[in-house]
């Protein structure tokens, strides 16, 4: 519980961000549970590395249809996509096109950035 609290201190302020291409959504992920699910369903790291307590990092879910397809990083300095993955952190048939979204909407996360400085 301690960890959640924590994350909801870094992170809260990103909660509600969710964008589309119409084809691909991107969200943020809002709690440790979700962190967890997206790491057991995808067979990578982003729990077991808790990078929910990162502070420079934001992690979003790209899916389509309810699928989850890829895992994104975003870096809170730069906010660059530091790394976006599918399951056992391979790269999918859409990483491009999730990579392109995700920098196309990059104003979202300054906006929420800048209202809380």
């Amino acid at each position: 519980m301690e960890d959640e609290k924590r994350f909801k201190e870094l992170k809260s302020k990103f909660f509600g961000i969710c964008f589309t291409d119409g084809t691909i959504q991107v969200h943020v992920l809002e709690s440790v549970q979700e962190h967890l699910e997206e790491g057991v369903s995808m067979h990578h790291c982003v729990f077991s590395n808790a990078y929910y307590l990162k502070e420079g990092s934001l992690i979003l879910s790209a899916t389509i249809e309810d699928k989850r397809i890829e895992t994104i990083e975003v870096s809170l300095q730069t906010l660059e996509v530091v790394q976006s993955r599918g399951v056992c952190n391979k790269n999918t048939e859409y990483h491009e096109q999730i990579v392109n979204l995700v920098n196309a909407n990059r104003g979202l996360i300054s906006r929420r950035m800048k209202a809380t400085a």
